[in-house]
């Protein structure tokens, strides 16, 4: 750990600063107590103040080194009173020595000599203040940097954990997609190597875009639509999307393949549990300083539902409250048949 008065100019200036106070006590005392001269007092105020300071910066070494963790309250009280005395005995033998040696007044020197108890007490309490500021500074910048390093810990956990939720939906979202083809390949060839094409160009795509944390909403669109082209060739009249963005939404930010799972979800429970068309609305809008994203779909309300995992939904809602902190960014309502998902994504 630096010095911390060294350790830069603003920090030398800061307490260099601060012994001005004690400069024009110290001469105060010797003019309004002590009727020294203002000359004779201005020297001795300024000699055993700069002494002081200057000997004062030796002492955060033994703060540094004299830990109250590592040591004992009294072995730790012995070392810092051998230290304080060490500091304190060579200032006062320095001090003693210039200022007898700055003038031939014996009025002057007299009062230096009888004055030497007081100074040593002074000098005492000085380094008490002294000692426990570098104390202070020790422990908050320990404790600053546990916090920084907590922080980064908990920045890296959260990123792992949010790869380990996209290498999961990966994994979910190629299964399904496979099973798609599978059963397409039963019924039309043709449209089975389409919806490969197709979902080769979706993977490639998110393979790129992979690494990052967020896209726009433009670039999020256009993905989610590339899903629904593909998911379009397997139930083709049976399954309809119908967009409603506002112009004010494309640069947004939102977090990258976060409107795929809840497409999927709604594909998954409009059309698996009905022969009815489905038709999934995609809706986007800007509202204090958020973003808003809507996807709903019609079903058949009296067809009861599969139960499910909701891998999906469960994922979005997880990385939503990683990324923002927050549990209230994702809301799903069923009403009147229509399902509805609405995720409101921060726009910091």
């Amino acid at each position: 750990m630096q010095h911390p008065v060294l350790k830069s100019k603003k920090n030398l200036y800061i307490y260099v600063s601060a012994w001005a106070p004690v400069l024009c006590a110290h001469a105060c005392i010797d003019i309004y107590f002590y009727a020294v001269p203002r000359s004779l007092s201005l020297l001795d105020a300024f000699v055993s103040t700069a002494l002081f300071a200057a000997i004062g910066l030796l002492s955060w070494y033994t703060v540094r080194f004299i830990s109250i963790e590592n040591q004992r309250i009294p072995l730790h009280l012995f070392n810092h009173f051998a230290a304080a005395g060490m500091f304190i005995s060579l200032w006062y033998v320095i001090t003693k020595a210039i200022l007898i040696h700055s003038s031939t007044k014996m009025e002057f020197i007299d009062f230096i000599l009888q004055s030497g108890v007081f100074r040593i007490v002074i000098a005492s309490f000085l380094y008490c203040i002294l000692a426990l500021s570098y104390y202070l500074y020790k422990y908050y910048s320990s404790y600053k940097v546990r916090i920084e390093r907590e922080a980064a810990w908990k920045t890296l956990a959260t990123e792992s954990e949010l790869n380990l939720l996209k290498s999961q939906l990966q994994p979910h979202f190629i299964f399904n997609s496979l099973n798609s083809i599978h059963a397409l390949l039963l019924q039309d060839v043709d449209k089975a190597q389409h919806m490969l094409s197709n979902l080769s160009g979706y993977l490639r795509l998110s393979i790129e875009k992979n690494k990052e944390k967020s896209v726009s909403f433009s670039e999020e669109i256009n993905n989610a639509l590339l899903y629904y082209s593909i998911e379009k060739i397997r139930f083709e009249n049976r399954l309809h999307i119908e967009t409603n963005i506002e112009d004010d939404t494309a640069a947004c930010k939102v977090p990258f393949m976060i409107i795929q799972p809840l497409l999927e979800n709604s594909i998954k429970h409009g059309l698996f549990e009905s022969l009815d068309p489905v038709t999934v609305e995609l809706i986007g809008f800007v509202k204090e300083n958020a973003l808003y994203i809507r996807i709903q779909n019609n079903h058949d309300a009296s067809v009861k539902k599969q139960r499910g995992n909701g891998l999906g939904l469960k994922h979005v809602q997880q990385r939503l409250f990683l990324l923002f902190g927050r549990k209230n960014l994702m809301k799903i309502k069923d009403e009147n048949g229509i399902f509805q998902v609405e995720l409101i994504i921060p726009q910091y």
